[in-house]
């Protein structure tokens, strides 16, 4: 059901990027000749579908839905080059023709880096030349930074809309660590207690058991953990919920959220 929404609301989110991005010319639209804010809202307004799928569902960013964001995202970027190269008319003389029909997709984009390696040069200072045979690898690079930004827009969207924390010492959102689901109550409660009476020795013993408290399909209820960790810091947000079954659908209740400093959480959440 959950990815079944992520993909209905990835493609509506897909589909209007494309259209207001073809729109408004948003794909090559850069500030300072080099960064590319359009292709980042592109790619952060598709990634929306799927973060709302996350929040009705009550799920987290597990890598499928990432995945699935960087796809919706990066279609998107692409409808609106093939849109734009569709649309584009060229003018030969006193006669308009279609870009279709002057050029293939390879030409269009090869249009599009000699346009770029301009627009990037005409940000520079003016006595800063840049060598003819340089001008090609320059637009090279503006493009390739519109396909990498349209990516990074969507993970921070996806982290944004969905509450992951943000690390501002390392400048970057955490990542999901684990998501275990246990039918085993009582170890989610030993391993909860072991980490705030600072035993992450124990607590890492207690979490192969909770690990090992499958959720069966006849199971009403059962816990979750869910923490995200700073790559870098390993500082950690534990949260404990509590899942219900009832009528075919299931219910999440928090039941704890914690803190870990960089000294626990490198311990605690160690693999």
């Amino acid at each position: 059901m959950t990815t079944l929404l992520a993909l209905i609301f990835a493609a509506a989110t897909t589909l209007v990027m494309a259209v207001v991005g073809h729109r408004v010319h948003l794909a090559h639209f850069h500030l300072i000749g080099g960064i590319p804010m359009g292709a980042m809202a592109i790619g952060a307004g598709a990634a929306v579908g799927v973060a709302i799928a996350i929040r009705l569902t009550n799920t987290y960013d597990t890598g499928r839905f990432r995945i699935l964001g960087y796809l919706a995202g990066f279609t998107a970027y692409m409808i609106v080059v093939v849109t734009d190269y569709v649309a584009l008319q060229l003018r030969v003389g006193d006669r308009v023709f279609p870009a279709t029909e002057l050029m293939n997709i390879a030409r269009y984009l090869m249009l599009l880096v000699e346009e770029g390696a301009k627009a990037a040069a005409s940000a520079l200072p003016r006595w800063v030349r840049i060598p003819p045979e340089v001008m090609f690898w320059v637009g090279m690079v503006r493009l390739a930074v519109e396909f990498v930004g349209t990516l990074v827009a969507t993970g921070w969207a996806i982290s944004l809309l969905t509450g992951v924390p943000f690390c501002w010492r390392n400048r970057r959102f955490y990542e999901l660590k684990q998501l275990v689901e246990s039918a085993n109550t009582v170890a989610v409660r030993e391993w909860e207690l072991a980490v705030h009476q600072r035993r992450p020795i124990e607590a890492r013993a207690i979490l192969a058991r909770v690990k090992a408290g499958r959720v069966q399909p006849q199971d009403r209820m059962w816990m979750r953990i869910v923490a995200h960790q700073c790559p870098i810091c390993l500082a950690a947000r534990v949260r404990i919920e509590k899942r219900k079954r009832s009528a075919g659908w299931v219910r999440t209740e928090p039941q704890d959220e914690f803190l870990l400093d960089e000294a626990r959480g490198s311990v605690v959440l160690a693999t």
